[in-house]
């Protein structure tokens, strides 16, 4: 009896954990739609409402209810508090401490960091060409993530299945 109690966790953790991960890829797609709707709003800020990028980012973590509310708010503040450091510093250390709960893998979160360097001392056209140029990189990862995703997910799904067998088999 104990035996098969303990296969029925083995094969039940084994599929959650392909379930996990094909969930995880789905997050990542979502988390990347968000940024790049965030950035989007941002650019939109820059170029018609003329404001200057803190002013931007201020309204933006208002406004905004996502996951990327509270990495928003400390840049917001630490923009606002005046203290001499630099746009980058602050993007990198908001980064650091407001993201835990984000899909995005080491890639992504490279390349928004350096967006946050490229963007904090530049004049107002040359932000504007940043920010297109980070939303066709984003634009196309998301691309990318989408066209694998159905396969991806059946296969972290079917692995994780038969991983569970496997293991129970091998038990046996």
């Amino acid at each position: 009896f104990i035996k098969m109690f303990g296969c029925i966790l083995i094969l039940a953790s084994c599929a959650g954990m392909g379930m996990y991960f094909s969930g995880e890829l789905r997050r990542r797609i979502q988390d990347l739609k968000e940024l790049r709707r965030i950035i989007t709003l941002l650019r939109g800020d820059i170029r018609y409402a003329n404001s200057p990028l803190p002013e931007a980012v201020q309204a933006l973590s208002v406004r905004h209810d996502g996951r990327y509310k509270s990495f928003l708010k400390m840049v917001a503040e630490k923009l606002n508090k005046f203290e001499g450091i630099s746009f980058a510093d602050i993007w990198k250390e908001s980064a650091d401490k407001g993201l835990e709960n984000i899909s995005l893998n080491k890639k992504d979160i490279t390349g928004l960091l350096q967006f946050g360097e490229n963007m904090g001392y530049l004049d107002k056209e040359m932000q504007l060409n940043t920010i297109d140029l980070y939303l066709s990189q984003i634009e196309e990862e998301i691309k990318e993530l989408s066209k694998g995703v159905k396969e991806k997910t059946y296969m972290y799904n079917t692995l994780g299945i038969l991983g569970g067998i496997f293991l129970t088999v091998i038990m046996l």
